[in-house]
């Protein structure tokens, strides 16, 4: 019975020696590709602030900035919307459009601000590399925090162009303000926590890139 035990003992270690130098072969980068903060009057009627299911699976408070589209590198705009938005989580008493909308004050001045990460994931065993980009979209309006996030799988490149960083791991540690989770239907996202929706979004980019890498 030692004796198994220690075998055992002995196994689980070799395995777990095993995952720790394989998860320290692939490596995460950020490098930011554009941070801005553009103050402008958005428009705040009946038509741009709403309750809306669209990409979603049930009614989100969103606001509609067509001017987003000059600000941003990816498409922000829901399918059907006519314009991108921004959310600010499901429509609840206490959040809602007539806790926003003012007939006496049609626009606002408002502080966007826009951030693009270029996410490199690397293999130093494989010497392989593939690039995604993120880009969040953080606005307060009329004291509502209002968010999006879009991402972009941008293929494989060369080993050696790419930015090597730091081991990757199911749960990365992450600042405010960086990657954030858009919902699967990539609809307005407004998230629960950037660190979580972070892990999230990698292990969905990860996904995706080990799907494409598997059927070729």
């Amino acid at each position: 019975m030692r004796s198994l035990t220690r075998t055992t003992f002995v196994s689980l270690g070799l395995l777990a020696g095993t995952a720790s130098t394989a998860a320290a072969d692939v490596l995460h980068a950020e490098t930011i590709v554009h941070n801005t903060t553009t103050s402008l009057d958005i428009e705040l009627n009946q038509n741009t602030v709403l309750c809306s299911s669209a990409d979603y699976s049930g009614l989100f408070l969103k606001v509609l900035i067509p001017k987003l589209a000059s600000l941003t590198l990816l498409d922000h705009q829901n399918f059907g919307a006519g314009a991108p938005c921004v959310a600010a989580g499901p429509c609840e008493p206490g959040r809602m459009p007539e806790d926003i909308l003012d007939a006496s004050q049609p626009t606002e001045h408002v502080a966007i601000h826009v951030r693009a990460v270029r996410l490199d994931e690397t293999d130093t065993v494989a010497q392989t590399c593939s690039t995604s980009l993120i880009e969040n979209i953080n606005v307060t309006i009329r004291g509502f925090e209002f968010k999006h996030t879009r991402s972009a799988w941008l293929g494989d490149r060369p080993f050696s162009d790419c930015v090597k960083g730091a081991p990757a791991n199911d749960n990365p540690a992450d600042d405010p303000g960086q990657l954030e989770q858009e919902p699967k239907s990539g609809g307005c996202a407004a998230g629960t926590g950037v660190g979580s929706l972070t892990a999230l979004m990698l292990g969905a980019l990860v996904a995706v890139r080990r799907r494409r890498r598997a059927r070729v």
